[in-house]
């Protein structure tokens, strides 16, 4: 959404996302893989900016979120030098976040990228607290609803090829960007394949080369074999 290049090349190169993050913003030696060994203060950092940004936090969240994690103390200062270090590296997102914060602030909604509307209505309460959170709340929908629509969609069309073909699997839940099905062990391997191809489908949001994860776990049991763990039921 924010076409920021430097960050859809993170994307496309896989490897540790985090990792790889910090090791643009602080430009760190080595390789990616060694991030999480020998730099987990900076990691961390970068953890924290890359999830606080897109909802809203500013340099004291950030400071407080890195000090609970790490145990160590991150200063509101370093917290900021961070974030301007993080939007130094991925320009285009600084601004795109700027200009949804501002269209959110001057119209009271937004629409998501599959032209879904979100109403946000708070953001002209003369409470400022209230309207900043509308706003995150705004941005934060923004990114969430292209997750959830889009595993929504890649479940509408396996649904449907499950009754063109007689396929005896049954969807039963989806969860935010997961798809819960009960499937027959013979068609374990077509299901996961099928809907593996139907959410990976471009729907104008994929980089180049680079196809939206999809992992796939397997149980006898709905909590995917914690339940047989937690619970002796001999």
């Amino acid at each position: 959404m924010a076409d920021d290049k430097n960050l859809m090349k993170v994307f496309s190169d896989g490897g540790n996302f985090h990792s790889t993050i910090a090791k643009q913003v602080f430009k760190l030696p080595g390789e990616v893989d060694d991030i999480a060994e020998h730099y987990t203060a900076e990691r961390q950092q970068a953890k924290a900016v890359t999830f606080g940004i897109m909802y809203g936090a500013g340099p004291a969240k950030i400071s407080e979120q890195v000090t609970k994690d790490s145990g160590k103390y991150f200063s509101p200062a370093e917290a900021k030098h961070t974030i301007d270090d993080y939007f130094e590296a991925f320009p285009k997102l600084r601004a795109w976040l700027s200009n949804t914060q501002k269209f959110i602030q001057a119209n009271g909604f937004i629409y998501s990228h599959f032209g879904r509307k979100r109403r946000l209505p708070n953001v002209f309460s003369k409470d400022k607290g209230i309207a900043s959170h509308e706003v995150r709340s705004g941005v934060n929908a923004l990114v969430q609803s292209v997750a959830s629509d889009v595993n929504l969609l890649g479940a509408i069309e396996m649904q449907k090829y499950i009754v063109e073909t007689g396929m005896k699997s049954k969807i039963f839940a989806l969860v935010h960007d997961s798809v819960l099905a009960e499937v027959p062990e013979d068609e374990i391997e077509l299901y996961s394949a099928k809907l593996k191809e139907f959410i990976q489908r471009d729907r104008g949001l994929s980089i180049p080369g680079t196809p939206i994860g999809c992992d796939f776990d397997v149980a006898d049991d709905y909590s995917l074999g914690k339940f047989e763990k937690l619970y002796d039921l001999s």
